[in-house]
């Protein structure tokens, strides 16, 4: 049912707008049916001289088609009535709700310089306010901003702040979004059960206020994160939960629906149903190119990429990897104009202010050269995780290329060996077959070719089939954290490494009891111990291998040191990446360290650090969680 118009009074017009904001947030999914009625009012409106009341059905049509996941039209509405609110139109709290949430839409599509200057008006517009709600709105912004900075602790503070204001303020607007990005402000700062406790409170708040959509993309970031902790049952219960979300928010859960199949998809991988998986994946980035950022859409499809190569479908791997590829460079590209605007908005600005600074005093313009060398640092920062990430894209594309390689020679030479036998197997039976005479010295002679080939192509594929496994312990397994001796563990990892006529001695110090993931653990000392012994001490060489552990702050340090060969430079800087090995096609497929690193970062959700110089030995430094 549509809304009414609404009446010729100043007055009774804000009654009516009243009415439809508190009928929107009775039943938010409403906004569905109130948006479009109310665009035509709001265009009406703008055809007329400047109007609070046009401010007022702009501010909140934009909160209803940010209600709907309709991020697109969110700006439009606040842009059209933008000039008004700076000439001084509409209450205060209309003008600061109104252009916070335009800072953040700025923020959130990557705008940063607009964002900041937005953040900067609407800061002077409320600095002398003690309206709960104006505050709320202030800090609701900055936390934003400041996550864009990535000064992650401040923003959950700020928007912590916000919500408490909002709570004071009795609001009932779209204050449970900010609880997403809370929980990735904690998956930031390395504390995940903080990051579950974040989603868990934004689903429960969104299913008491019936926001069905928040609720959907809340406990399908619960789901998600179970699947990461290998908690199978939490994530099924929250998908369950989820769905019932869909169900109540009816045909307005269309964009979030994907978000949902995700989620699905990742617990059929999680329980070893890849075809599903796939199938359910592909969807999902069919339905992200429709109504997902480019980031989003290159997560769904890295996350696409491993099920594929466990599939035993590499060739859709590689097609996938190629078009994420091209998808990072478009995202790079907008990412560099971007900066490179900001760089030269920066330069402008600093000249100005250079020419300004020349006439203040020396102390002033010191001032001002070390802000702008800040700038300029927290810029490269950024500049360099950006970097990052597309060399993990990379890295991926090599290890794929580098499987084809190793692969191909075992398998090529058990096909040629398998076809040659097959020949000779029939041209025997011809011969036999056509009572041709052949002497017994020939047929035993054939016999032992056929026989041969056999054995040369039994071998080749248990070659492939090592390279596979090795593959396959890049990968993560369902592990659950228990109680065991780190000592006991490390030793059993020795004798499981090392070939039994080692000359290699090992020095324990870490006499620790722990809870945590030990298959994880144990691979990663096992491809340490190899890499000792295959790269450190040349054959038959004596030498000291030490291991030493300690808690510290909440997390566990493991120390593996030789005083062996060391690291080359120049290949210190990729030792960690798949297929490099200083013994590169010698039977060593250069994974080690790559699986060792994967354990740590993907599964026990530590670090690792290694430091070396040459015919000095070197050093690796694990460091994780207690609580893992």
């Amino acid at each position: 049912m549509y809304p009414p118009a609404p009446p010729a009074r100043a007055d009774a017009r804000f009654a009516w707008l009243s009415q439809q904001r508190d009928r929107y947030l009775a039943e938010p999914c409403a906004a569905l049916e109130l948006v479009g009625p109310l665009q035509a009012r709001l265009d009406l409106a703008l055809a007329g001289e400047p109007d609070d009341f046009a401010i007022e059905l702009a501010w909140l049509l934009a909160e209803m088609y940010g209600e709907l996941w309709q991020a697109e039209k969110v700006e439009q509405p606040l842009d059209a009535v933008l000039p008004w609110m700076l000439a001084g139109h509409g209450s205060l709290t209309c003008r600061v709700g109104a252009l916070a949430l335009r800072c953040r839409m700025h923020l959130r599509f990557g705008r940063r310089a607009e964002g900041m200057a937005l953040l900067q008006i609407l800061t002077e517009l409320s600095v002398d306010s003690e309206d709960p709600l104006v505050c709320a709105h202030r800090a609701r912004a900055l936390g934003h901003a400041l996550a864009g900075q990535r000064d992650w602790q401040r923003a959950i503070d700020c928007l912590r702040e916000a919500q408490a204001l909002a709570t004071e303020a009795g609001d009932g607007g779209r204050w449970v979004d900010m609880l997403i990005t809370i929980a990735v402000a904690h998956q930031a700062l390395g504390d995940p059960q903080a990051q579950l406790t974040a989603l868990r409170e934004g689903a429960l708040l969104a299913e008491a206020q019936r926001r069905w959509l928040a609720g959907m993309n809340s406990w399908s970031g619960v789901a998600e994160e179970g699947v990461l902790r290998g908690e199978l049952e939490l994530a099924g219960q929250a998908l369950e939960r989820a769905q019932q979300c869909r169900a109540r928010a009816g045909a307005s859960a269309e964009r979030l629906i994907k978000e949902l199949l995700a989620t699905e998809a990742q617990l059929h991988a999680a329980h070893g149903r890849l075809e599903p998986a796939i199938a359910l994946m592909h969807e999902v980035i069919v339905q992200s190119e429709r109504w997902s950022m480019r980031r989003q859409l290159l997560r769904r499809m890295r996350q696409l990429v491993p099920w594929l190569m466990q599939a035993g479908r590499p060739a859709e791997a590689l097609a996938l990897l190629e078009r994420a590829h091209k998808q990072e460079l478009v995202e790079q590209g907008e990412i560099g104009r971007r900066d490179a605007a900001e760089q030269l908005r920066r330069a402008e600005l600093a000249h100005a202010l250079g020419q300004q600074a020349r006439s203040e005093a020396h102390a002033r313009e010191l001032e001002l050269k070390n802000g702008a060398l800040e700038q300029a640092l927290a810029l490269q920062r950024e500049l360099q995780s950006e970097l990052l990430e597309a060399g993990k894209l990379a890295s991926l594309g090599q290890l794929l290329a580098g499987m084809a390689h190793e692969l191909n020679t075992p398998l090529g030479t058990a096909l040629t060996a398998l076809s040659t036998s097959a020949d000779l197997s029939r041209a025997l039976s011809l011969s036999i077959g056509d009572g041709r005479p052949a002497s017994r010295q020939r047929v035993l002679a054939d016999l032992q070719h056929c026989e041969q080939g056999a054995e040369l192509a039994r071998r080749n594929v248990e070659q492939a089939l090592t390279l596979v496994q090795a593959y396959q312990a890049a990968g993560q397994q369902p592990d659950r954290p228990r109680l065991l001796r780190l000592d006991t563990l490390v030793r059993a990892a020795w004798e499981r490494a090392l070939s039994p006529d080692t000359r290699l001695c090992l020095e324990l110090d870490a006499a620790l009891e722990l809870h945590t993931l030990a298959e994880p653990l144990n691979e990663l000392l096992v491809q340490l111990f190899h890499n000792v012994e295959r790269h450190a001490y040349a054959p038959g060489q004596p030498g000291l291998v030490r291991v030493s552990a300690h808690r510290a702050d909440g997390r566990v340090r493991l120390v593996v040191q030789d005083h062996g060969a060391g690291i080359a430079p120049e290949l210190l800087p990729r030792v960690f990446d798949p297929y490099v090995s200083s013994q590169f096609g010698h039977g060593r497929s250069g994974l080690g360290l790559f699986i060792a690193q994967a354990a740590v970062t993907q599964r026990l959700r530590g670090r690792v650090r290694v430091e070396s110089q040459p015919r000095r030995g070197a050093r690796f430094e694990i460091d994780w969680p207690l609580s893992v």
